[in-house]
Protein backbone atom coordinates (compact mmCIF):
# COMPACT_ATOMS: atom_id res chain seq x y z
CA UNK A 1 0.00 0.00 0.00
CA UNK A 2 1.32 3.45 -0.96
CA UNK A 3 1.46 6.15 1.70
CA UNK A 4 1.60 9.91 1.72
CA UNK A 5 5.15 11.21 2.20
CA UNK A 6 4.11 13.11 5.35
CA UNK A 7 5.36 10.22 7.49
CA UNK A 8 8.94 10.94 6.40
CA UNK A 9 8.62 14.42 7.93
CA UNK A 10 7.07 13.05 11.10
CA UNK A 11 10.07 10.76 11.57
CA UNK A 12 12.75 13.34 10.68
CA UNK A 13 14.20 13.72 14.17
CA UNK A 14 14.16 10.07 15.12
CA UNK A 15 17.52 8.35 15.45
CA UNK A 16 18.19 6.46 12.19
CA UNK A 17 17.02 2.91 12.69
CA UNK A 18 20.26 1.24 11.62
CA UNK A 19 18.36 -1.80 10.39
CA UNK A 20 17.58 -3.10 6.92
CA UNK A 21 15.64 0.02 5.84
CA UNK A 22 15.30 3.76 6.54
CA UNK A 23 13.27 5.92 8.90
CA UNK A 24 14.83 8.90 10.73
CA UNK A 25 16.51 11.81 8.94
CA UNK A 26 15.67 10.63 5.42
CA UNK A 27 16.15 13.03 2.49
CA UNK A 28 14.24 12.93 -0.81
CA UNK A 29 15.22 13.86 -4.35
CA UNK A 30 12.56 13.42 -7.04
CA UNK A 31 11.96 14.33 -10.67
CA UNK A 32 9.26 13.74 -13.26
CA UNK A 33 11.20 11.31 -15.42
CA UNK A 34 12.90 7.91 -15.49
CA UNK A 35 14.72 6.60 -12.43
CA UNK A 36 17.78 5.55 -14.44
CA UNK A 37 18.37 9.12 -15.58
CA UNK A 38 17.99 10.51 -12.07
CA UNK A 39 20.44 7.96 -10.65
CA UNK A 40 22.97 8.66 -13.41
CA UNK A 41 22.86 12.39 -12.76
CA UNK A 42 23.42 11.79 -9.05
CA UNK A 43 26.58 9.85 -9.87
CA UNK A 44 25.29 6.30 -9.46
CA UNK A 45 27.77 3.55 -10.22
CA UNK A 46 26.23 1.97 -13.34
CA UNK A 47 27.68 -1.48 -12.86
CA UNK A 48 26.26 -1.69 -9.32
CA UNK A 49 22.80 -0.21 -9.99
CA UNK A 50 20.26 -3.00 -9.86
CA UNK A 51 22.77 -5.43 -8.31
CA UNK A 52 20.68 -5.75 -5.14
CA UNK A 53 17.11 -6.99 -5.36
CA UNK A 54 16.32 -4.92 -2.26
CA UNK A 55 18.02 -2.26 -0.15
CA UNK A 56 18.05 -4.70 2.76
CA UNK A 57 20.39 -6.96 0.74
CA UNK A 58 23.09 -4.27 0.70
CA UNK A 59 25.64 -4.45 3.52
CA UNK A 60 26.58 -0.84 4.42
CA UNK A 61 29.89 -2.03 5.86
CA UNK A 62 30.85 -3.26 2.40
CA UNK A 63 30.45 0.21 0.84
CA UNK A 64 33.75 2.09 0.61
CA UNK A 65 34.25 5.81 0.02
CA UNK A 66 33.39 7.72 -2.10
CA UNK A 67 30.13 5.76 -2.43
CA UNK A 68 26.99 6.10 -0.33
CA UNK A 69 23.93 3.83 -0.53
CA UNK A 70 20.44 4.95 -1.43
CA UNK A 71 17.10 3.36 -2.24
CA UNK A 72 14.96 4.43 -5.15
CA UNK A 73 11.53 3.93 -6.69
CA UNK A 74 8.77 5.41 -8.82
CA UNK A 75 5.40 6.99 -8.10
CA UNK A 76 3.29 7.74 -11.16
CA UNK A 77 5.41 9.93 -13.45
CA UNK A 78 7.87 10.63 -10.64
CA UNK A 79 11.13 8.88 -9.83
CA UNK A 80 12.69 9.36 -6.41
CA UNK A 81 15.82 8.65 -4.39
CA UNK A 82 15.85 8.30 -0.60
CA UNK A 83 19.02 8.71 1.47
CA UNK A 84 19.54 7.94 5.14
CA UNK A 85 21.17 9.67 8.10
CA UNK A 86 21.05 13.25 6.84
CA UNK A 87 22.86 12.50 3.55
CA UNK A 88 21.66 14.21 0.35
CA UNK A 89 23.78 13.64 -2.75
CA UNK A 90 21.86 16.14 -4.89
CA UNK A 91 22.39 18.92 -2.36
CA UNK A 92 26.08 18.12 -2.07
CA UNK A 93 26.54 18.19 -5.86
CA UNK A 94 24.56 21.43 -6.10
CA UNK A 95 26.61 23.07 -3.32
CA UNK A 96 29.78 21.97 -5.13
CA UNK A 97 28.64 23.72 -8.33
CA UNK A 98 28.01 20.54 -10.34
CA UNK A 99 25.71 21.74 -13.13
CA UNK A 100 24.82 18.20 -14.26
CA UNK A 101 22.37 17.83 -11.36
CA UNK A 102 20.50 21.05 -12.15
CA UNK A 103 16.89 20.56 -13.30
CA UNK A 104 16.46 20.78 -17.06
CA UNK A 105 14.13 23.10 -18.94
CA UNK A 106 10.58 21.82 -18.66
CA UNK A 107 11.50 19.39 -15.87
CA UNK A 108 9.67 19.41 -12.54
CA UNK A 109 11.97 18.61 -9.64
CA UNK A 110 11.90 18.62 -5.85
CA UNK A 111 14.48 17.99 -3.13
CA UNK A 112 13.77 17.82 0.61
CA UNK A 113 17.05 17.85 2.53
CA UNK A 114 16.24 16.99 6.14
CA UNK A 115 19.71 18.00 7.44
CA UNK A 116 18.47 17.33 10.97
CA UNK A 117 21.91 17.14 12.60
CA UNK A 118 22.97 20.75 12.00
CA UNK A 119 19.98 22.54 10.39
CA UNK A 120 18.61 24.32 8.48
CA UNK A 121 16.46 21.93 6.50
CA UNK A 122 16.04 22.88 2.84
CA UNK A 123 13.30 22.67 0.23
CA UNK A 124 14.34 23.00 -3.42
CA UNK A 125 11.76 23.10 -6.20
CA UNK A 126 11.88 23.51 -9.97
CA UNK A 127 8.39 24.07 -11.40
CA UNK A 128 9.52 23.35 -14.96
CA UNK A 129 9.90 26.94 -16.14
CA UNK A 130 13.69 27.16 -15.92
CA UNK A 131 13.84 28.33 -12.29
CA UNK A 132 15.26 26.51 -9.28
CA UNK A 133 13.70 27.89 -6.11
CA UNK A 134 14.88 27.19 -2.58
CA UNK A 135 13.76 27.99 0.93
CA UNK A 136 14.62 27.01 4.46
CA UNK A 137 11.80 25.19 6.18
CA UNK A 138 9.35 27.77 7.62
CA UNK A 139 9.95 30.21 4.71
CA UNK A 140 8.11 30.82 1.45
CA UNK A 141 9.54 29.71 -1.89
CA UNK A 142 8.22 32.69 -3.84
CA UNK A 143 7.87 35.49 -1.32
CA UNK A 144 4.74 37.24 -0.02
CA UNK A 145 1.54 35.79 -1.43
CA UNK A 146 -0.44 37.79 -3.97
CA UNK A 147 -3.86 36.74 -5.14
CA UNK A 148 -2.98 37.41 -8.78
CA UNK A 149 -0.01 35.07 -8.83
CA UNK A 150 -0.30 31.58 -10.29
CA UNK A 151 1.91 28.78 -11.60
CA UNK A 152 3.26 25.57 -10.10
CA UNK A 153 5.62 27.29 -7.64
CA UNK A 154 2.85 29.48 -6.25
CA UNK A 155 0.57 26.46 -5.99
CA UNK A 156 3.19 24.73 -3.83
CA UNK A 157 3.55 27.88 -1.75
CA UNK A 158 -0.21 27.90 -1.26
CA UNK A 159 0.00 24.33 0.05
CA UNK A 160 2.78 25.31 2.44
CA UNK A 161 0.77 28.24 3.74
CA UNK A 162 -2.47 26.30 4.11
CA UNK A 163 -0.65 23.60 6.09
CA UNK A 164 0.92 26.17 8.42
CA UNK A 165 4.46 25.69 7.11
CA UNK A 166 5.06 29.41 6.38
CA UNK A 167 4.95 32.06 9.08
CA UNK A 168 3.00 34.26 9.54
CA UNK A 169 -0.30 32.53 8.88
CA UNK A 170 -2.99 34.11 11.07
CA UNK A 171 -5.50 31.44 10.12
CA UNK A 172 -3.31 28.62 11.43
CA UNK A 173 -1.71 30.18 14.53
CA UNK A 174 -3.06 32.56 17.12
CA UNK A 175 0.31 33.82 18.35
CA UNK A 176 4.08 33.63 17.79
CA UNK A 177 4.29 31.36 20.84
CA UNK A 178 1.93 28.87 19.20
CA UNK A 179 4.07 28.99 16.05
CA UNK A 180 7.25 28.30 18.05
CA UNK A 181 5.60 25.30 19.67
CA UNK A 182 4.63 24.05 16.23
CA UNK A 183 8.19 24.43 14.90
CA UNK A 184 9.67 22.70 17.92
CA UNK A 185 7.28 19.73 17.74
CA UNK A 186 9.57 17.14 16.22
CA UNK A 187 6.87 14.64 15.28
CA UNK A 188 3.84 16.42 13.85
CA UNK A 189 5.10 20.00 13.50
CA UNK A 190 6.91 21.96 10.83
CA UNK A 191 8.76 19.11 9.10
CA UNK A 192 5.62 17.02 8.76
CA UNK A 193 3.77 20.05 7.35
CA UNK A 194 6.45 20.68 4.71
CA UNK A 195 6.54 17.04 3.60
CA UNK A 196 2.74 16.90 3.58
CA UNK A 197 2.61 20.00 1.38
CA UNK A 198 5.09 18.60 -1.13
CA UNK A 199 3.21 15.29 -1.23
CA UNK A 200 -0.12 17.00 -1.82
CA UNK A 201 1.36 19.22 -4.54
CA UNK A 202 3.27 16.57 -6.47
CA UNK A 203 1.09 13.53 -5.81
CA UNK A 204 4.16 11.60 -4.66
CA UNK A 205 3.34 8.43 -2.75
CA UNK A 206 6.08 6.41 -1.05
CA UNK A 207 5.36 3.03 0.59
CA UNK A 208 6.23 3.40 4.26
CA UNK A 209 6.39 -0.31 5.05
CA UNK A 210 8.70 -1.01 2.09
CA UNK A 211 11.05 1.83 3.08
CA UNK A 212 11.23 0.79 6.72
CA UNK A 213 12.12 -2.82 5.91
CA UNK A 214 14.31 -2.03 2.90
CA UNK A 215 12.17 -3.59 0.16
CA UNK A 216 12.99 -0.92 -2.45
CA UNK A 217 15.96 -1.40 -4.82
CA UNK A 218 19.36 0.04 -3.89
CA UNK A 219 22.08 1.94 -5.72
CA UNK A 220 25.41 3.55 -4.85
CA UNK A 221 25.81 7.30 -5.33
CA UNK A 222 29.14 9.11 -5.44
CA UNK A 223 29.86 11.58 -2.65
CA UNK A 224 31.37 14.68 -4.36
CA UNK A 225 33.15 15.74 -1.16
CA UNK A 226 35.15 12.51 -0.84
Amino acid sequence: MNDSIEWLGECCFEIPMGGPGMRGGVSLTAVRGPAEDLLRRLGAEDRRTGTWAHYRDLDPLSVDAPWTPCMYGTSGEWSYVLEDSGVCAWYQHWADGNSSVMPRDGEEFVCLYANVAVQPSWLFYAPGDGRLLRAEFRHSLTGPARESESGRAHLLDSRLRSNGAVWPDPDAFSSPAQWRAFVEDRSTGLHAAVWRSVGEHTGLRIPRAAVEVGELPAALLVDPFM
